[in-house]
């Protein structure tokens, strides 16, 4: 028989020890004057410490921010922009939601409608679900704005009267909440209203922050620029010289979905990405469920605070990348997982404890179901969520129902065998359909990964090494581990400092001891997966802090003692403060929040390709193409344009060159003139643009690297022949060349000196050239 009062007698001898209150004081305050030792990796000019000297003055603009010499037309007056937007994501989301209601009443989930965790799993599977019809729409070509607006209403429509029928049945009430106000003010409300007061101001800023124009460069080329292609070419198909859009592409789904509903790519992008950002919401609300379930109130209110308050995660609420998305997923898959464990527990406990419960089987089967569902979803996301949660969620879910059930043989290989078989159904309703676009499209359902293993079209084997080489595992050592062990717990320029400085103290709270240690595990197993088998970009890294969170809520509630809330509270005002000012500075990103949105959109296309914004002010006609060399950032190009990434064949070097087996890129010829006219015309092309700065990126060591047929000689040859005439001047193509690093001088001199000019005594860079087709 377990001992109950066990528990209760460990915490009591952690707090009734003075060392151990003084000792987590003494690391809160070493780990603090740690962190902000550091000087931002991304931005190296700036210390922390230059960032707390200025805290006051930081403030004190966002409040009341000084008078720009040249001000952007600014204002809460341009507010009702956002309205549109605004109305196109609530109508996404209470179409997930109703949907998300439906099918996890489906499956039999025994929680109320209204819980916080019911509400996480119902966006969850909702969410996953109005992309997967988004999919097979786009692949059957029948979206359309009403179309999309009627499903939508209508899953919501019918999702409210399920809840409300389900409510009623399990709680009395179809109602979610009875407003009432307090009769007296407690020190718990007191709590919970700070804790809304220090997340506010995040969350007002991932709102706004997220309806404005994207400048970041995956963004543009795959995340919102392969929506627009579907968009544009009204059905979803094989797009070969883009391989990014044959990842699974949940969360572009939703931002075609966007679209749609708008029926305007650019717009529609931006409402898409305010979907986005309210995966932040959502794993919030999961990170506050899990800490509230296992270890009180107080540790889930705090989890979710320090979660929201993380710069990190207010930089994936404002950018369109797939981490929000997979973060999101994974807590929900894991908050899921400790709920089908819990019921495994409850239906069949180890033989030293009694049931604490009832639970009925067919909740297990519910559970599991969800789990591979939601674990599914994650690698929907992205593929790597196969490693950081189907693979480990889905061994943990089997291995503790193989070990919990250990009274029975007979029981425990079956009801294994159908948990495994439950789980695999749910992810693979989920991923499935995405591997099987690809199967059909490609002959390789994880395209372009694994080409060596399935194969498939417009890839081959110099593709697939320059593909590996470039997302390859980086090397490893203990100075390397140490290094990296560094960035990710306090040196990365988006972290809190709460969050690994009150993770450990998870220890010292004991309720629940081998949960803690799980997610110590499972922390150690994300980090060890991108550190091994990834190439350590920084946000790969990212969909770890929500477990974080979730421990630092409980090392934050370890002690009642009135020392330790005097310290903790310190603690998370400065934190709150500092990092309030890294996000909303410019640091974490756009920080122009009621900019006018028609500036901008020409600012920030002028900021990330102003050659784009050239040809956008030159109007092109219907028939007139643009072929973009080097380039592939082109989501605000308002022409036709035909591109390629750096993964796929050049299509300049395919239309250009003679076809020579074995030649070295640098040593093909060239077709004759004709040709090369002939297949122009066939295009209708107008106009080459070359982003020279973009190939010199790739061409750089350890970068992606570039094909060497394409160089300035070819062009000035083209120009000679009368097939391209000389290029068009643009003021802002031009960059010095001593600001380039000492290795990027050095290709320059080596790959293309005839991209240095001079002017006014200084040496410059042609970073890029507009050559229109000679008629």
């Amino acid at each position: 028989m377990k001992k109950p009062a066990a528990q209760d007698l460990d915490n009591s001898l952690f707090e009734d020890r003075p060392i151990f209150l003084r000792g987590a004081l003494i690391w809160l305050v070493l780990f603090f004057i740690a962190f902000i030792s550091f000087t931002l990796p991304n931005n190296p000019s700036i210390s922390r410490w230059d960032i707390v000297t200025q805290l006051p003055f930081l403030l004190l603009d966002l409040v009341d921010p000084l008078p720009a010499e040249n001000p952007h037309p600014s204002g809460w007056a341009y507010f009702p922009q956002r309205f549109p937007l605004i109305g196109i994501a609530l109508v996404i989301l209470a179409g997930a939601w109703g949907i998300g209601q439906i099918i996890t009443r489906l499956i039999k989930i025994p929680l109320a409608p209204y819980t916080a965790e019911r509400t996480v799993f119902a966006f969850g599977v909702g969410l996953s679900a109005v992309s997967l019809l988004t999919l097979g729409g786009g692949l059957l070509g029948i979206l359309s704005q009403w179309l999309c607006y009627l499903v939508l209403f209508l899953f919501a429509f019918c999702g409210v009267l399920s809840a409300c029928y389900e409510s009623k049945s399990k709680t009395g009430t179809a109602l979610p909440l009875r407003i009432t106000l307090p009769d007296t003010i407690t020190p718990e409300l007191l709590f919970r209203v700070g804790c809304c007061l220090l997340i506010a101001p995040f969350v007002l800023s991932m709102f706004l922050g997220s309806m404005l124009p994207s400048i970041d460069y995956d963004v543009l080329e795959y995340h919102f620029g392969g929506p627009k292609e579907y968009y544009q070419q009204g059905h979803i198909g094989f797009l070969q010289h883009n391989v990014y859009t044959s990842f699974p592409f949940l969360t572009e789904m939703l931002i075609l979905l966007g679209m749609t509903l708008k029926a305007d790519w650019y717009l529609g992008a931006q409402a898409g990405k305010l979907v986005l950002m309210s995966f932040s919401l959502f794993t919030a609300l999961g990170v506050f469920a899990t800490a509230r379930r296992w270890f009180g109130s107080n540790a889930g209110w705090l989890a979710a605070t320090i979660f929201l308050t993380t710069p990190w995660i207010y930089r994936i609420s404002i950018i369109a990348y797939t981490e929000g998305g997979l973060s999101f997923y994974l807590m929900a898959s894991l908050l899921s997982l400790f709920l089908t464990i819990q019921v495994l527990r409850i239906w069949s406990p180890p033989a030293d404890e009694t049931p604490v419960g009832e639970a009925p089987r067919s909740s297990l089967w519910s559970y599991a179901c969800l789990t591979g569902l939601l674990s599914g979803s994650a690698m929907a996301c992205k593929y790597p969520g196969v490693l950081s949660v189907v693979i480990p969620l889905g061994l943990t879910l089997l291995g503790f129902s193989w070990f919990l059930l250990k009274q029975n043989k007979q029981i425990r290989a079956s009801v294994t065998l159908k948990l495994a078989v439950i789980f695999s159904i749910g992810t693979l309703l989920a991923i499935g359909p995405w591997l099987l676009k690809n199967l059909v499209e490609t002959g390789n359902p994880v395209y372009p990964l694994l080409y060596s293993v399935f194969g498939g079209v417009d890839l081959n084997e110099q593709l697939n090494i320059k593909w590996k080489g470039g997302h390859g595992m980086k090397p490893l050592g203990l100075t390397e581990l140490a290094n990296n062990v560094i960035d990710v717990t306090m040196k990365s320029d988006w972290l809190s400092p709460l969050l690994f400085s009150l993770a450990p103290l998870a220890f010292l709270n004991r309720q629940h001891r081998k949960l803690v240690n799980w997610l110590w595990i499972y922390i150690g197993f994300l980090f060890f997966s991108w550190w091994v088998l990834t190439h350590r970009i920084d946000r790969f890294w990212v969909p770890m802090i929500p477990v974080v969170s979730v421990l630092a809520g409980i090392g934050a509630t370890w002690s009642s003692k009135r020392l330790w809330k005097i310290g903790l509270t310190i603690a998370l005002l400065f934190a709150c403060l500092f990092n309030l000012c890294v996000a909303t500075s410019g640091l974490g990103g756009n920080n122009a929040y009621l900019d006018d949105l028609n500036y901008a959109r020409k600012f920030t296309t002028s900021i990330t390709g102003p050659e784009i914004l050239q040809l956008n002010q030159m109007q092109l006609g219907p028939n007139q193409v643009v072929l973009s060399v080097g380039d592939a950032e082109l989501f605000n190009a308002e022409f036709p344009v035909i591109y390629n990434t750096v993964f796929d064949h050049d299509i300049f070097q395919q239309w250009t060159s003679k076809p020579e087996p074995d030649t070295p890129d640098m040593q093909l010829t060239m077709r004759p003139a004709q040709e090369i006219k002939q297949k122009f015309e066939e295009q209708h092309i107008a106009y080459v643009y070359v982003n020279w700065a973009e190939i010199l990126r790739y061409r750089l060591p350890g970068s992606y690297g570039y094909t060497d047929y394409v160089t300035p000689a070819r062009f000035e040859q083209l120009v000679k022949e009368g097939v391209l005439e000389p290029a068009l001047s643009n003021q802002y193509s031009y960059r010095k060349f001593d600001s380039f690093r000492e290795d990027e001088q050095k290709e320059i001199l080596t790959w293309a000196p005839e991209l240095i000019v001079e002017r006014e005594g200084e040496r410059y860079f042609i970073t890029a050239q507009i050559f229109p087709v000679a008629p």
